[in-house]
Order: C-alpha cells, then sequence, then structure tokens
C-alpha cells in the first residue's frame, strides 16, 4: 500500500501534500518566477531544428521556495547534462513607450506589451556549474541547448529530462526532430549584423586592464558569444587612431591583434569608428560636423587636414592586411538634413583617399545623402514608412539594412525586455521579406548600472528631461559573467531569426514563390505580423521539410 501511495504521489506530480508541477516550454516564451500560465505546454515538448544550430527547451519547475533538487538529461542513454544552463530574472520597472522611450516619456500607455510594469522576468542565461539546485521562487526555469551536430544524425531524437528531490521524481519528454537542412556557418553567411560595444564595461566587469593578456582572454570569449549570436562585424575601438608628439597615429600592433581575435571567431567585416561628431554639447543644429579625435571644425578650423591624415593610415592599415574589401566606415552617427552637405563632402574626401572603403551610417536624413551612403541604416519605421526611397537605392546598387534604439516603440519590433521574444525573431524574417541587408543596435553591453537589478535607466544625453528613460534592455542584450558575457533569452532569440533567414535565402534560390508565401504566413510587415509561437513552429516546419 506505501508503494501503490507513493506512485500516486509521482502521478499527480505532489509529495507530502505540496504541489509540484514541471513544464517544457518554447524558448520564446516568457517565463516570470512569480506567475505563468503555462496551461498549453506539459511534460512533452517537440521543435523542429536545421543542422548547424542548437536545440533549445526551457524547463520550467514549480516546487516550494527552498526546494533541493537535482536536474538532469540524457541522450540515448548518455548524459548530456553540461548543455545546462539556470535562468536569472531582471527587473522591468516601466514599459516601453507608445513610440519611443518608456511611457512616463509621454504618458501614454502603450498596450502592445506582454505584461504591465513593474515585474521580473527569466532573461540571463548562466551555465550551471552544478544540477544540484535550490528553488528561490514560485517557478524555477532552467535552459536545455544542444548542438545539433551532438545529436549525430537526421531524424526525431527523444531526450529524457529529469527532476528529482527528496522523495520525488518528475520525467519528462523533449523530442527534436533534426533535418537535413544545414545553417552556414558565420562566415558563410549572408547577413549582416553589428552591436556596439563598451570596453569599459567589460574592463569593470572582469577586472581586466585594457590591452594585458588576460584582457585578451576575455575579449576572445565575448568574441564567441558574439560569433554564437550570429554577430559578423565589429567596430574597433577609437583609441587606436590617436594623437602622439601632437602627430595623429595608428597603433597597428594593437589593432591587428584586436581585429585577428574576432577573425577568429569568425568575424567578415570590420567598421573603422567614427570621424566625425556634432561636438561635445551634441549640437543637432549645428551644419558643420567636427573631427572627433581632434575636436576641429571641417571646414573653418581646418579639420579636411585631420580626416586625411586618419583615412591615409586607415587605408595603408587596411591594405597591408588585405582587409580593404571587408572594411566599413563611419562618418557621423545619425546624420540629419543640417548636416547632410557637410557630411557628403567628407564622405567624397574619404573615397577620395581609400575608393575601395564602404561608408556605412544609422541614417537619420534621406535625399540630402544619396551619393554619400553604401549602406544605409534607417530606424525600422523610417525604412517602413519610405520604403520606396530606400527600393530605389538598392536599385542604384546600395544596401540596407536596419537598426532599432529606443526607438520604436509599441507594436513596431525591437529588442526591449518588454516584448514578446518572437519580436528579435523576426528582424530576421524582415530582412527575408523586404531583401534588405541586415541589423545594427547600439547596446551590447551599455549598462550603466547592474543590470541584473536595474533595466530601465535615464537617458545618457545631455539636458534630457527627468521623464526621458531609454526603455527596459536598450542598452544591453548580453550580461556579464566571471570570464566573459552570459547569453539572454533575447539574444538568443535574435539568433534564432537570423539562422531563419539564412535557412530562407537557400529556399529562395531553389522556390520563391514557396519561400515568400511562408515569410508572409508569419510577417506582413514591422508592426504586422504573428505572436502564435505554434504558427512560427508550423511554418518553420514546412521550411525545413521543403529544404
Amino acid at each position: 500500500m506505501r508503494l501503490l501511495f507513493f506512485i500516486l504521489c509521482l502521478a499527480v506530480n505532489t509529495s507530502f501534500g505540496q504541489t509540484k508541477e514541471l513544464w517544457l516550454v518554447d524558448p520564446l516564451e516568457p517565463i516570470y518566477p512569480d506567475k505563468n500560465d503555462l496551461s498549453k505546454y506539459g511534460a512533452k515538448w517537440s521543435a523542429d531544428y536545421a543542422l548547424g544550430t542548437f536545440a533549445d527547451v526551457h524547463i520550467v519547475i514549480q516546487v516550494p521556495k527552498g526546494t533541493r533538487f537535482t536536474i538532469s538529461a540524457t541522450l540515448e542513454g548518455k548524459s548530456i547534462d553540461h548543455y545546462w544552463s539556470e535562468l536569472l530574472h531582471v527587473p522591468v520597472e516601466q514599459n516601453t513607450g507608445l513610440d519611443s522611450r518608456t511611457e512616463q516619456y509621454k504618458n501614454t500607455k502603450n498596450p502592445y506589451v506582454i505584461r504591465r510594469a513593474p515585474f521580473r522576468i527569466y532573461e540571463v542565461i548562466k551555465p550551471l556549474k552544478s544540477r544540484q539546485v535550490i528553488s528561490k521562487d514560485i517557478y524555477s526555469a532552467f535552459r536545455l541547448s544542444i548542438p545539433t551536430e551532438v545529436i549525430a544524425g537526421t531524424g526525431k531524437f527523444k531526450i529524457i529530462i529529469e527532476a528529482a528531490g527528496d522523495g520525488w521524481k518528475m520525467t519528462e519528454i523533449f523530442s527534436p526532430k533534426i533535418y537535413k537542412a544545414t545553417v552556414p556557418n558565420l562566415q558563410q553567411g549572408h547577413f549582416f549584423y553589428t552591436n556596439w560595444y563598451s570596453l569599459k564595461n567589460m574592463e569593470e566587469k572582469h577586472h581586466v586592464e585594457r590591452w594585458s593578456d588576460s584582457w585578451f582572454e576575455v575579449l576572445r570569449n565575448y568574441a564567441k558569444m558574439m560569433a554564437h549570436g550570429r554577430q559578423n562585424s565589429i567596430i574597433i575601438p577609437g583609441e587606436l587612431i590617436g594623437m602622439q608628439d601632437g602627430k595623429i597615429v595608428l597603433d597597428e600592433e594593437r589593432m591587428i591583434r584586436f581585429i585577428d581575435v574576432f577573425r577568429d571567431a569568425g568575424f567578415s567585416y570590420i567598421e573603422s569608428p567614427h570621424l566625425m561628431y556634432r561636438g561635445d554639447n551634441d549640437d543637432w543644429g549645428d551644419s558643420e560636423l567636427k573631427v572627433r579625435l581632434t575636436k576641429k571644425r571641417y571646414y573653418h578650423e581646418n579639420g579636411k587636414e585631420d580626416v586625411e591624415m586618419i583615412m591615409k593610415l586607415i587605408r595603408n592599415f587596411a591594405l597591408k592586411y588585405n582587409l580593404s574589401n571587408y572594411w566599413f566606415q563611419h562618418i557621423s552617427d545619425e546624420p540629419t538634413s543640417v548636416q547632410a552637405a557637410c557630411y557628403k563632402d567628407i564622405a567624397r574626401q574619404v573615397k577620395s583617399i581609400f575608393p575601395e572603403v564602404k561608408i556605412i551610417e544609422a541614417t537619420n536624413d534621406r535625399d540630402g545623402l544619396v551619393g554619400a551612403v553604401d549602406f544605409w541604416c534607417p530606424l525600422i519605421n523610417d525604412f517602413q514608412e519610405n520604403e520606396a526611397f530606400f527600393r530605389a537605392r538598392k536599385k542604384k546598387g546600395d544596401k540596407v539594412l536596419v537598426y532599432t534604439c529606443l526607438i520604436p516603440g509599441g507594436p513596431w519590433l525591437n529588442r526591449t525586455l518588454d516584448m514578446e521574444r518572437i519580436r528579435q525573431v523576426y528582424f530576421g524574417w524582415g530582412a527575408a521579406h523586404y531583401n534588405t541587408y541586415g541589423f545594427l543596435h547600439w547596446g551590447l553591453n551599455y549598462y550603466v548600472v547592474d543590470p541584473f537589478e536595474q533595466s530601465v535607466v535615464h537617458h545618457p544625453a545631455p539636458g534630457a528631461a527627468a521623464n526621458n528613460f531609454l526603455p527596459a534592455g536598450d542598452t544591453h542584450i548580453l550580461y556579464p559573467g566571471e570570464r566573459g558575457p552570459l547569453s539572454s533569452t533575447r539574444f538568443e532569440a535574435h539568433r534564432m531569426g537570423i539562422e531563419d533567414y539564412e535557412l530562407l535565402y537557400k529556399l529562395k534560390s531553389v522556390n520563391g514563390s514557396f519561400a515568400n508565401k511562408q515569410i508572409n504566413k508569419l510577417f506582413r510587415n514591422y508592426t504586422d505580423y504573428t505572436t502564435s509561437l505554434s504558427k512560427y513552429r508550423k511554418v518553420k516546419r514546412k521550411i525545413l521539410k521543403a529544404l
């Protein structure tokens, strides 16, 4: 009788009168530490994957706080426990605004959020050191992420996942189906992707001194994580071109060592930092740009000479190391119509010195920059509202990618914490739909506070109003770990979307009409898309079968 009672307890996930439940959950599903509706999930979950990617699943366990238990996973009787991570939750203090920033900026409610702030959400992915854990919240969450090549083969597989504590055990089954379709490696990919980063934060969080051997070790870990997320372009530190004894110099030894860290990780492209800026007071109304290094105005303080010297140094370096075909040059971030004429003059000078270089820019103006920009990078709302202009630029041979920042909010795709994770996936689908080139974001790790305890920060611009905040997570998509960065659910969702783009790119070459039909089932434009995860999974399955 006692044995029968014990079996019945396991069957209903109870032990000694205390409820215990476990769910296998789609990694794109938001999970919270305090309350969840997981009624559509259970102890079984299956999904479809290509080769060259990761079979991911989230495990949510509800046990009393303070419960000790062990989690494990086996594939065909063999342990795969080194692919476990725990999920850590972070706060969302304010909701993203209806058009930009947070709701407080215009005091307008944004109905397109997954939950009303304040709340905490599972976000950070931290590799598990030990499979023995203690529950700290009502819901504990974990991630199993297995490289598909480890599963070794195609077809449907059964992965047994087990959670066990004192006198109880719960078993669940994750069934990934692996197809012959293959996501290309990073260097063979077709999607341009860059995140700008903060070396200062990297150094402070990991206690390393710039340019030391330990610093390069940490940098390599960042490069590996960025490459894992499909980033393939890196902007070089501005200080590598500096002043010495009154002369402009390029630190060749450090620059090539820095670049090689990222080339070793699979990166293809190098972005040279902005030559110019609007000045220390960020004067958007000044039509004359200034040289970032020397602070000289381009026309009235003969900044042209500085630009010439800088570009000659860059050209000679790129030619020496055979990087000319992979080199991008930023001139001035987000140029408007006010600075357009000056920008064009600088672009002409840059091209006269280094003809092979490609000028790439996050752009605010359009007509005034025609002929000056090779790779246009408008905000997604600017692109969508002016699609005809950008399509015309593509016909002329220019490339177009998009970016987001604290703008846009509401229903637009973005990477803030209170948006569905499927929105990050759709950056890849948007590029496939519009035949655009890629994505840029300013905030890989630009947190200005502890990102585990604060996600919304005041806008750092000079004179920013008291109600001007950057939305939750805008400053960062990676988190500091011990010797390198920790991934996030947003970062992984973005990776999934770029991988989807590569699969759609292949499918278009075989059957373009079928590929476009599948895209349109999920994504019509940057504000018109389905958030249904089941529908996304069904369409993904069709694409994998077709390939």
